[in-house]
């Protein structure tokens, strides 16, 4: 069954673990690392990934061995406990990309190749379900937009990845509440043909989704490790030296890692910062996570609740304040009298249109803002 997927007990040997068993272990693994929250280089996290490599690789061989897919076979033919299976190039692709060597062992070039790769591995497995049918909706939408030479317009390219993001979102809920559903029921693995088609074409449509994001994040990568290639070819092997620092501006004083700015008192900022001045890329990370940068005020939701509360009770203050002003207004006037036509008409139009205010509030047109 697709629901399933415990792994086997460890003592199980390896080459003598049937299909099913070596892929439950492999989505278990698989599983295992992407909810990790340990650093990508752990030692820990690495081991575990190549286990997961391993397993990628029995499972592999065992599928062609067996002879799980014809070339020629499409999505509908395919049996549902079979659908599974299409899925071990993706994880073999994405632990590739996860593969992390130590700074005293590992090097550009290692890293350039493991990516390459995990992007091959990716790329197969996109072109395998898309022959056989089973790349659809948003997905297959992006698929064809990554495959194609030309420059894609970006408002175009923006509305599909939103589209990608919801469709993926959809796919995910579904799955976890079809796994929600038959672990509630019991299903021990022998669940009903439907819903184990059902929860397989959802993994496809989701581990396709992660496969293009991964591509696209992969490739830029790759353009950056190629640069650094080429820069240490053209130096002999190693990393050409940094260019000079541009003069200092004006306000800059460098040599203490401060950077001061000629701001009023009390607005001082002070940055984390190196040798050269500049702000380091940690401290810019906590300052877009947290919304504080040092030396510069800067409000908690409590603290701009109540500076929002005290603006308004300050404008309805200046409110009362003029209202009663108008009636000052209008007492002295009648105290005073009028002498002529005119003026007994101006304070007429002055009383009407202060009682259309006092009785009409600005919004209260608005058919949304009626009581």
């Amino acid at each position: 069954s697709l629901i399933m997927a415990a792994p086997d007990a460890p003592g199980d040997s390896l080459v003598t673990l049937p299909l099913s068993g070596c892929f439950a272990r492999l989505q278990a693994a698989y599983k295992e690392i992407d909810d990790s929250h340990l650093p990508g280089g752990d030692p820990k996290l690495q081991r575990r990934i190549a286990e997961g490599l391993v397993l990628a690789e029995r499972c592999s061989e065992l599928i062609s061995h067996l002879s799980v897919f014809s070339s020629n076979e499409e999505l509908e033919d395919i049996n549902t406990g079979d659908l599974k299976y299409l899925l071990v190039p993706f994880f073999r692709g994405e632990l590739l990309l996860r593969v992390q060597e130590a700074e005293e062992q590992g090097s550009h070039e290692d890293r350039l190749d493991q990516l390459k790769r995990g992007s091959r591995a990716l790329t197969l497995f996109l072109e395998d379900i898309q022959a056989r049918k089973a790349l659809r909706g948003e997905a297959k939408a992006g698929w064809e937009e990554q495959c194609s030479d030309r420059l894609a317009d970006p408002g175009a390219a923006r509305t599909l990845k939103i589209a990608r993001l919801k469709a993926a979102k959809r796919a995910k809920d579904s799955l976890a509440a079809m796994l929600a559903r038959a672990a509630a029921a019991g299903d021990d693995g022998d669940g009903d043909d439907e819903t184990d088609r059902s929860v397989g074409l959802l993994s496809l449509e989701l581990c396709a989704h992660t496969a293009l994001d991964s591509l696209r994040s992969t490739a830029q990568e790759v353009e950056m490790l190629e640069m650094v290639a080429k820069m240490k070819q053209q130096n002999g092997g190693r990393m050409p030296p940094p260019p000079p620092p541009p003069p200092p501006a004006p306000n800059e004083v460098r040599g203490s890692g401060l950077q001061t700015l000629d701001l009023p008192a009390g607005s001082v900022i002070e940055m984390r910062a190196g040798v050269t001045g500049r702000l380091s890329y940690g401290a810019v990370m906590d300052q877009l996570h947290t919304g504080i940068v040092p030396g510069l005020h800067s409000l908690s939701v409590e603290e701009g609740m109540r500076r929002e509360e005290a603006e308004r009770a300050l404008a309805e203050a200046e409110k009362l304040r003029q209202m009663g002003t108008r009636d000052e207004e209008r007492r002295r006037r009648e105290e005073k009298g009028y002498d002529s036509e005119e003026e007994a008409e101006e304070l007429r139009k002055a009383r009407a249109k202060d009682e259309y205010r006092d009785n009409h509030t600005r919004g209260a047109g608005n058919r949304k803002n009626r009581s």
